[in-house]
């Protein structure tokens, strides 16, 4: 997805967080952005408007037809000035 701003790092198990895309942003090398174990979840690409819509529960995540129910912006990315959410 060329506009994909954001990546979301899925976890089933502990919190989903929302990154920036590192393949457009240089983002802090302690996000955990890599593919997770495909039960635990795995890495969703995401426009701007989708993102925020993810969290303020407008559209409902999902990957593997499971919905995501623990999104949150990842605190060392919402710190750069490029993170808009």
């Amino acid at each position: 997805m060329a506009d994909a701003k954001y990546l979301i790092n899925v976890d089933f198990f502990e919190i989903s967080r929302i990154h920036l895309n590192p393949e457009k942003y240089d983002i802090d090398a302690r996000c955990q952005t890599g593919l997770k174990n495909h039960e635990a979840g795995g890495t969703v690409l995401a426009t701007e408007e989708e993102a925020f819509s993810y969290l303020r529960n407008e559209k409902i995540l999902t990957l593997n037809n499971k919905p995501v129910k623990n999104l949150q912006r990842c605190k060392l990315c919402s710190s750069k000035q490029d993170y808009t959410l």
